[in-house]
């Protein structure tokens, strides 16, 4: 399976891959979210579908968390960086949930990066 396909409620962790095979827990989301710069753990992604996903990168020199979404195409790639771990998790939670809150509660913007280089 290649690195750019996503199945529903798969995560992803640095240098080895995890997939739950659509049975992610919230459980799991919350574990794996809150081990982000702890150790192993720095990436996770949560997809829905192909291309589409909520993901989220620890920056440690600069202690912040990259918070993406991508909604199928490289120009439609949104990025933002927070501080607050809590952020991130109650933006994967309410992802995961299936609700909206998580479109909200920072302000996303575009990343052209993705469509340099994928466009």
């Amino acid at each position: 399976m290649s690195a750019t396909e996503s199945e529903s409620a798969a995560f992803h962790r640095y240098r080895r891959r995890i997939d739950y095979s659509n049975a992610a827990t919230r459980n799991q989301v919350i574990e794996l979210v809150r081990s982000l710069g702890e150790g192993v753990n720095s990436i996770a992604i949560l997809g829905h579908e192909n291309q589409v996903y909520i993901q989220t990168a620890f920056i440690g020199d600069r202690d912040e968390f990259g918070l993406d979404f991508r909604n199928g195409e490289p120009r439609q790639h949104y990025t933002v960086n927070v501080t607050s771990k809590e952020l991130v998790l109650a933006a994967f939670l309410s992802y995961f949930d299936g609700d909206n809150r998580w479109r909200t509660m920072v302000e996303r913007k575009r990343d052209p990066h993705y469509e340099r280089l994928q466009g």
